[in-house]
């Protein structure tokens, strides 16, 4: 069984690689975006989420 802050860190990371591939697809953004959107959507929301879930005890 998946536990919940894997759960959260797979939807995170698959929704970053999407909004990436959007960004990418429709708009030219300067090189630093992409490193920007994984490291804020895929490692820093995550963390958040799961702190915040861990401290309200659900």
């Amino acid at each position: 069984m998946v536990s919940r802050e894997n759960s959260v860190i797979l939807v995170c990371i698959v929704v970053a690689v999407v909004l990436l591939f959007a960004i990418t697809e429709f708009a030219t953004p300067p090189v630093w975006v992409g490193g920007a959107v994984l490291i804020g959507v895929g490692v820093l929301l995550p963390l958040a989420i799961n702190g915040y879930l861990d401290r309200s005890g659900k």
